[in-house]
């Protein structure tokens, strides 16, 4: 039952607009009998709402306090808050983390700058891993078997700009763990630049989280942006020492 109930809070995840219960049960695969049961006790628990005007199921307030929770938590990534809010301070420019989570970089922790963006960047919003700078440098971090496991996915194109052919992102992966440091240009938003760098892990591990910083096209030129990978790499040293803490 608990398995079933983690389905529907994933499949109501992917639709923030809520889903009645036929089309909740048939996105986690279950019966509408046992769907509408489980939703049910899910939202007497609040980890689900229910609008009665248009029968949708969303998620409810208790999933959001279980994600500031985990943020608190050693596990997550509350750590990276003050580092990330002086490198927004400093550059002017959104700060984001992500986290790989599947075939997508999730985004945990974010931090306004002044140049003001229009960013699909709110916490727990979900990106192709391909087409960011927080994916190319976690990917490029990973084991070899593990990168080849994501290239022979579809690569999917998000934008005109977005590189989909394995062969030339597997390229750019290598050139990435070469200097340090990935970026794109339009490749996940039409008018937006990034550039991202991996926090260290202890022990030689592969990097969990990384850190990016964003900017309009129109405002800040690519070598503009590069020139801000010192200030990233101080940030992602910092969040790593607050991280062993």
């Amino acid at each position: 039952m608990l398995g079933r109930g983690l389905r529907l809070l994933t499949v109501l995840a992917d639709h923030p607009a809520g889903l009645g219960v036929s089309a909740a049960a048939r996105a986690a695969a279950l019966p509408v009998s046992s769907a509408h049961r489980l939703l049910g006790r899910l939202a007497a628990e609040r980890f689900v709402a229910y609008d009665e005007d248009t029968r949708r199921y969303a998620l409810g307030a208790r999933v959001l306090e279980l994600s500031r929770g985990f943020q608190r938590s050693p596990a997550g990534y509350s750590a990276a808050a003050a580092p990330m809010r002086r490198l927004a301070d400093r550059t002017g420019l959104p700060a984001i983390a992500g986290i790989l989570y599947d075939t997508d970089v999730l985004l945990v922790l974010t931090a306004q700058g002044t140049q003001h963006l229009q960013l699909r960047s709110a916490e727990g919003t979900r990106n192709a891993w391909h087409a960011t700078s927080l994916g190319k440098v976690l990917v490029a971090g990973l084991p070899e078997r593990e990168r080849d496991e994501l290239l022979a996915a579809e690569l999917a194109a998000v934008t005109d700009r977005t590189v989909t052919d394995p062969a030339a992102v597997r390229r750019e992966l290598d050139a990435v763990r070469e200097r340090g440091w990935a970026e794109v240009d339009e490749e996940n938003e039409v008018g937006v630049r990034s550039i991202a760098v991996a926090v260290p892990s202890p022990h030689g591990e592969a990097p969990r989280l990384a850190v990016s910083l964003g900017a309009a096209v129109a405002l800040t030129g690519a070598d503009e942006l590069r020139a801000h990978v010192p200030a990233l790499r101080a940030c992602a040293e910092d969040i790593a020492a607050h991280m062993d803490h």
